[in-house]
This record gives C-alpha cells, structure tokens and sequence, in this order.
C-alpha cells in the first residue's frame, strides 16, 4: 500500500551530472541518524558495510562495485529501513531482491532506478518521517550536509528521471509535402489540403537516463485534393499509416528531459481517386453539307487506388517534463521520409515526407 511518505521521498532524489573528483568507490553518507545507533549499508541481500552514528547523526561507508562481482557501475534501486537503533541503506540491482527487512523495522524506497558509477556519492537522510537521498557524479558538497541550506532545499525540488518501460499518447499535427501535387499534375483548377490533425501513441524503454529504443505510431489526417475540367470531375484521398522504430539519446535538466532521435519509418498507405466524367453532346457528320447528327455520349464515375507500403528513415528532437515518478509531459518534432511501392507489385510508387508536430503525455511503468 502507497504510504504517505512515498511522494515527498521520490520529490527529494536528485540527479546531478556534474565534473566531480576522481574515485575509487562509491560513497553513502548517512544524516540524520540516531547518534550512536548502527549504519548498516547493504548490496542486494548482503551487508557490505556498518558503522556507528557520530554525535551529529552522521556515518560514511564506501562501497567498491568491483569488489562485488567485479562491475564498475549498475542500475539499482535504493531502500532504507528504519528499525529502533538501527539504520540501513539497501542498493538493489536491476532484477534482484533485498533480504526482508525484519520485523521490527520499517522499509521505505527511495529511489525506483539510479545509474551507480564509480564516482557516485550518496547522501541519505534517514529520518523515520520522510527519509531522502540525494544524488551527485562526484565528491559531496558540504552544504549537503547542513539542514536548512540553499543546496538542499534546491535538490528537495529536483527528480531522478525514470528508466524502464514508458507509455505514451498524443496529438498533433502533420504536414505532407508532395501529395496534392502528385495527385493535381498539371491540372490548374485543383488544390487540396497538406496539413491536418493527428494523433499518436507507442512505447519505448529507456536501458539508463541517456538511451532508448522506441516504437510509434502515428496516423495523420487523410490528405485531400480536388480538381476540375471542362466536362471532368476527381476527388482524391491518401490514407497513411506510419510506424516509426527509432533510438533516443537524452540529457537531464532538473526534472526534464531532452532528447534526440532517429531511425526508420515504414508505411501503409491507401491513395484513391474518384473521377466523374459528364455526359456530352459530340455533332457526328459534315456540317458544310448540312449531314449533322447530335449524339449524347454517356459519362460516369470511376475509381482508381494504389496500396502502398516501404521503409523511410526519420528524425526528431524533443523534450518531457516529468511531474511525478510515473507522468510526463511531452512535446516532439520530426521528419519522417515515406517511400514505397504497390502493394500488388504493380508500378505505383509513393515519395513523400512528413512533418509532424506533436504534445502528450508518457506514463512510467512498474517499479
């Protein structure tokens, strides 16, 4: 069950990619502990360090990646168990477990997912109430460690991005370039409309802060053209589905995050034409004898379509803004190249690309 604390703990992790000090080992400051109570640090389920609270409430342990199992950084999640005279920070890697906490103590979590490196410093504030971690890529700054300081507060503020699996949904819009001309010719009395609503959705996991891989969906709005002649009618629609496979390198700023991406397209598209022809009234004879006869010939309606499918390339560029562990919101640009052949190996072709623009939410899933 969701506790109270929950919220205001994941609102006090921070992130800071910064120039720090060269380490050997990752360091955990604990503050705000009982004096004289036991520190305990854990890795998994094995405790890897202890010391004692000093006066002010405070313990520094290190823990050496490569002394265990030999890694040089991983992903964990971080937990602390408050019991009655002990406290102990848990670093859990990606896909394992802590030991249970016992039972007289109480566990909180922290943080869902953090890149631990060789230079990572931790400050952990172990409170029973609202207990917090903050994170720096490098030495701590002292004014980590006063209570009430300008630093402090601004990293209270800040918001570890997630990784793992997020879904997303939008809206937008999106331009095509060449599809009314390729559907007017050189007809003058013709125009249509390139530019229309869409909409979106798909998922992406995000192996650490920096890198994904991602699959979209996007469906513009269907691309219209009309034209007329002296005795002749058509209107066409191109109907496009586009799916994009793309990977995304990202930055961090505070609780946003800005990102890049590229990759390949690949299209499903429904070109059709319906063109009416008027009945006309054609003289048959020579009229300079006077042997003319009127005849009415017959016009109608007909319809042309061309299904394609092919594989483009794309790019785009964006950013996210995430305002809870598990909800962002998002905004993104790009350009997807459409190319393609008949689907019924016929000698139809599409050559295309689209402009998109687009706003939406992303949902973070599991832990």
């Amino acid at each position: 069950m969701m506790e109270a604390w929950r919220p205001l703990a994941y609102a006090a992790a921070l992130t800071l990619i910064v120039a720090g000090g060269v380490a050997t080992a990752q360091t955990v400051v604990v503050t705000n502990a009982p004096p004289g109570s036991t520190i305990e640090l854990a890795l998994n389920a094995e405790t890897i360090g202890s010391a004692k609270a000093d006066p002010g409430g405070q313990a520094t342990l290190a823990v050496n990646l490569a002394d265990h199992g030999g890694k040089t950084e991983t992903d964990v999640r971080v937990y602390v168990d408050i019991c009655s005279s002990l406290r102990r920070v848990v670093l859990v890697e990606r896909g394992l477990q802590p030991a249970p906490p016992g039972e007289t103590c109480a566990r909180r979590e922290l943080i869902d997912l953090l890149l631990l490196r060789q230079v990572t410093s931790l400050v952990v504030e172990v409170k029973e109430t609202n207990p917090a971690v903050w994170v720096r890529q490098g030495p701590v700054p002292p004014a980590w460690l006063r209570q009430g300081s300008e630093e402090v507060t601004a990293a209270r503020n800040a918001r570890v991005l997630p990784v793992g699996f997020v879904l997303f949904g939008g809206g937008g819009f999106t331009k095509f370039r060449d599809a009314v001309a390729v559907s007017c010719g050189s007809m003058a009395d013709c125009a249509g409309d390139l530019t229309g609503a869409a909409y979106t959705g798909g998922a992406e996991f995000w192996f650490t802060r920096f890198l994904s891989a991602e699959a979209t969906y996007l469906k513009p709005s269907d691309v219209t053209a009309t034209g007329e002649g002296g005795y002749y009618r058509f209107h066409s629609i191109l109907d496009a589905h586009i799916f994009t496979f793309a990977g995304k390198l990202g930055i961090q700023a505070g609780p946003v995050r800005i990102y890049g991406k590229g990759g390949a397209t690949y299209h499903r598209a429904l070109s059709s034409t319906m063109e009416t022809i008027d009945d006309r009234t054609v003289t048959i004879g020579d009229p300079t004898v006077g042997d003319t006869t009127e005849e009415i010939v017959k016009g109608g309606t007909q319809v042309f379509e061309l299904e394609t499918s092919g594989w483009g390339w794309m790019f785009g560029g964006g950013l996210e803004g995430w305002v809870s562990p598990t909800l962002a919101l998002y905004a993104e640009g790009g350009y997807d190249k459409i190319r393609g052949g008949d689907r019924s190996n016929g000698e139809g072709l599409i050559r295309d690309r689209v402009i998109y623009i687009l706003t939406g939410i992303r949902v973070h899933l599991g832990r």
